[in-house]
């Protein structure tokens, strides 16, 4: 097989484990990066570091995992005192971003306190060094995305009172079907204002903003994976027509529902 038969191979997946090893630092080096093209996920084994990514900063100790995101500016480095050893993975390709929008994952940074996802690292170090690894790091990527997601979501429950919770989930349950925060106020007894104001604090959104943001995520996800006519679309999202679709998607993305269909089929073909 050619280098360029095995090229078109392998982008016929679509995750591409680029790199997977374990690591240690001796010294006080510092990366930084501008609109990272891929996506890096490193689980620190040992010693501490420091990650600044998109205005965001964070101490890395042990047993923690962070990532550096596709398009993400970040700088990180080892602590002087006690030099992290760490295990990482490097990632790319149009399921990395698509499963990441899916499980809300794509602006999470850093997990603490996360032993228990240690394994998948192992995993994709054993997988690159069997250089059989298409197709197979797909399935361990997409494992570890769920597992990490279930994760976050345990730790905010600790956090976010559980009526709060208890709507995040009413809403992320409802993107096929109509929901009404009136009716749900009312039937738990509660203030709708209290509600939208208590939900803003803990998800720095109000519920109908969640509820049109994740309609939309799964909208692209239709556009881009299945025939789904904008109509269609628009009926399986409890959209109400499909002008009232097409206004929602075009405010939030700046384009029409079948320009970014067509633009993204643009994109393959090119």
């Amino acid at each position: 097989m050619t280098r360029n038969e095995k090229q078109r191979r392998l982008n016929k997946f679509p995750c591409r484990l680029l790199f997977a090893q374990e690591i240690v630092t001796p010294g006080a080096q510092k990366f930084s990066r501008e609109n990272y093209p891929v996506l890096t996920v490193e689980y620190v084994t040992a010693g501490a570091g420091h990650l600044e990514i998109n205005g965001k900063k964070y101490k890395i100790p042990r047993d923690c995992v962070y990532f550096l995101t596709p398009g993400s500016t970040h700088a990180y480095w080892p602590e002087k005192s006690d030099p992290w050893s760490k295990m990482y993975f490097v990632i790319y390709g149009e399921m990395v971003d698509f499963l990441l929008q899916s499980y809300h994952m794509n602006e999470v940074y850093f997990i603490p306190d996360c032993p228990e996802l240690k394994k998948y690292f192992r995993e994709m170090i054993y997988l690159k060094k069997s250089r059989d690894n298409s197709g197979k790091s797909s399935v361990i990527f997409h494992a570890f995305l769920d597992d990490a997601s279930r994760l976050i979501t345990k730790k905010k429950k600790s956090a976010v009172p559980e009526k709060i919770e208890h709507l995040r989930k009413q809403l992320d349950s409802s993107l096929g079907e109509r929901f009404s925060l009136t009716e749900y106020a009312e039937s738990c007894g509660c203030s709708e204002s209290a509600l939208i104001r208590s939900f803003r604090r803990y998800y720095k959104t109000t519920p109908h903003e969640y509820l049109m943001e994740s309609k939309i995520q799964e909208a692209e996800n239709y556009l881009l994976y299945t025939g789904l006519s904008v109509k269609e679309i628009a009926a399986a999202l409890a959209f109400s027509d499909q002008y009232h679709f097409s206004n929602a998607f075009k405010n939030r993305k700046g384009c029409s529902p079948s320009d970014f269909r067509r633009q993204h089929a643009s994109d393959e073909i090119s």
